[in-house]
């Protein structure tokens, strides 16, 4: 072998261990399916070129068919990501902000009906007639109040403040505007009828019931910092989001963090309504309107097939999913904490609409009614 040869069988094995020095696959479950098995390379293929780190899981039928952990939760400290890593779940912890306003409508507290006004007497008159509905399904007319930081400092009555006075984008009713304002105000409207803290409420009637002993919100003493996921993405690298304190421009939209099999547990809630008093319907997945679900899940088609889904994305890299394919009964959760610049923020979806979905929904792959 000459020279040249060498220098550049070195060099490629060098560039080959830099892609590679953060890369791991730790298959927790794989069933024997083939199509599962066709999913499992496709993930490791897109792992191994830096497009992603994290869990992904797949259920069907309640048994979960995949599970799978990417890259690390710390790279300085060499910890792999594995089953008890905790993430930031971004926006899914609107879910359960939903949760706990419709346990509240199921136990007389609240009705979906009741406007804003019975709650703040002194807001203008055209955000008085926002109903609890209107603001779970993004259809209450309020903007976002804090597009330029999750992380701007102020506590609720700022928070408060600042969302009734901003002027509607459209009339309540009249138009489906996605807002993180409205589930901050749903929040303080929880706090107001239960007589408890958001968190508190969160923690006694939706986390301790269904033992989420891995979910929390940011800098919950609950929850164990050593098990964390750093983030890996945009510009700021290796730092948690859970660090951070839990301001009131967050409460409501955010700020809560979760674990692979957290997540899954409180997806199949959704579902069955598992929230909800024995023998209630289940309002978290009754139409809010031609969009969402009372739940904040939304409805969309992929591939031909009507999926709920519910994501989120946050700094340093977080992105999270959960999709539920009703008409096979399949749950896919996605909690990530790196990114490249393949997918960047929105790697949640693109990894599920591009190499997930694809493969789970494609010919070949078990629907129900095909199974004995």
């Amino acid at each position: 072998m000459n020279r040249l040869a060498i220098f550049i069988f070195a060099f490629v094995l060098s560039s080959c261990s830099a892609v590679s020095g953060h890369r791991n696959v730790s298959s927790i479950v794989q069933s024997e399916k083939a199509v599962i098995a066709s999913l499992a390379y496709e993930l490791q293929q897109e792992h191994m070129a830096g497009t992603f780190d994290g869990l992904v899981l797949v259920a069907q039928n309640d048994v979960v068919l995949f599970k799978s952990a990417y890259g690390y939760a710390d790279r300085e400290g060499s910890v792999k990501n594995s089953s008890a890593a905790i993430f930031d779940m971004g926006s899914i912890a609107k879910t359960f902000t939903a949760a706990a306003v419709l346990q509240l409508v199921q136990n007389e507290k609240l009705q979906l009906s009741d406007s804003i006004g019975i709650f703040y007497p002194m807001a203008p008159d055209e955000v008085k007639s926002i109903t609890i509905m209107q603001l779970l399904g993004h259809a209450s007319g309020l903007d976002n109040f804090h597009n330029d930081s999750d992380f701007e400092l102020m506590n609720k009555a700022q928070a408060e403040r600042r969302i009734l006075a901003m002027p509607l984008i459209a009339k309540p009713g009249e138009k489906i505007a996605y807002s993180n304002a409205a589930y901050t105000l749903l929040a303080a409207v929880v706090e107001k009828v239960s007589d408890k803290s958001f968190q508190d409420y969160v923690h006694d009637n939706l986390l301790t019931p269904l033992n989420l002993n891995s979910t929390g919100f940011y800098q919950d003493q609950r929850l164990s910092s050593n098990d964390l996921s750093r983030g890996y993405g945009g510009d700021d690298q290796g730092r948690t989001t859970f660090e951070k304190g839990l301001s009131w421009a967050l409460i409501g939209a955010g700020g809560m963090v979760t674990s692979i099999d957290d997540l899954a547990i409180w997806s199949d809630a959704l579902k069955n309504g598992a929230m909800f008093p024995a023998g209630a319907s289940n309002l978290a997945f009754s139409k809010a309107n031609e969009r969402w679900l009372l739940g904040s899940l939304a409805q969309v088609e992929i591939s031909g097939e009507s999926i709920v889904q519910m994501g989120g994305s946050t700094d340093y890299g977080y992105t999270a999913l959960i999709q539920l394919v009703p008409n096979r009964n399949l749950l896919i959760v996605l909690l990530l904490n790196a990114h490249d610049n393949k997918y960047k923020n929105a790697t949640h979806h693109q990894l599920s609409r591009k190499h997930i979905l694809p493969i789970l929904l494609g010919e070949g792959a078990e629907s129900p009614n095909k199974q004995g």
